[in-house]
């Protein structure tokens, strides 16, 4: 509903959070790209035993930022 409400596509959207089986749960079930943070709850070393696989990983908004800007 919020993608509609919003007018970007799937493929303009992007879910970020910090928690794996809740945020990044939430947009794989929505069929869009994940972007975990670490700054919350999640740790890299989550990834590594996790169904929740997040598109990108990043350890803070900043650093998702800069890659967003290059």
């Amino acid at each position: 509903l919020c993608q509609k409400a919003s007018g970007f596509s799937d493929a303009e959207t992007l879910v970020v959070g910090d928690r794996l089986y809740t945020d990044i749960a939430c947009g794989i079930n929505a069929g869009v790209d994940t972007c975990v943070v670490f700054t919350g709850e999640a740790t890299a070393e989550d990834l590594k035993d996790t169904p929740y696989t997040p598109t990108y990983a990043f350890e803070n908004v900043r650093e998702l930022l800069n890659a967003i800007l290059k």
